[in-house]
């Protein structure tokens, strides 16, 4: 496998990792994993594109407290006014026509879902918010292949210098 693809899979993985808690979680446990079963911490951090000292952290972090210690400490940011599954549910509606829903116009614009939200949702959204969705939804990535401008930006351990 050449460098560059391996820098890919590399960013893929973390691209995907930092998508939720969750993800971010079993992320540190599958590299505290790998050190309890005798891998050299420096080595994993290569394979994985981590510093070696980001993975002693983690690894003191599950020893003072178990699994709970690789969890993140806080949540970042304000929480979601709408849940996942309504998410998913805004997503089908933006599929239809606003006239479907009783609203006035052909294509949704960020007035458009404010109303809608309120009305169907109770969720007051301010216009830009309402514009950011839009765009948003109009931006998802229909297959899950990852953008190869991006994946070039991770440098292997061994092309740095003085990192350990």
């Amino acid at each position: 496998m050449q460098a560059t693809e391996i820098a890919e899979l590399r960013n893929a993985v973390r691209h995907h990792v930092s998508g939720s808690r969750e993800q971010r979680f079993c992320y540190r446990a599958l590299c505290v994993l790998l050190i309890a079963e005798g891998h050299r911490p420096n080595q994993v951090a290569e394979w994985l594109g981590e510093h070696t000292r980001t993975l002693e952290r983690w690894r003191k972090r599950f020893v003072d407290n178990g699994l709970h210690g690789l969890m993140d400490e806080t949540s970042p940011g304000r929480p979601p006014k709408l849940s996942t599954e309504e998410w998913q549910r805004l997503k089908q509606d933006l599929e239809q026509a606003p006239t479907h829903y009783g609203l006035d116009g052909k294509k949704w614009q960020g007035k458009l879902l404010q109303r809608h939200l309120a009305n169907s949702y109770g969720i007051d959204f301010s216009l830009r918010q309402c514009q950011r969705l839009l765009k948003q939804v109009k931006q998802r990535p229909v297959s899950l292949g990852y953008k190869s401008d991006a994946s070039r930006s991770y440098t292997p351990t061994t092309d740095r210098i003085g990192t350990d």
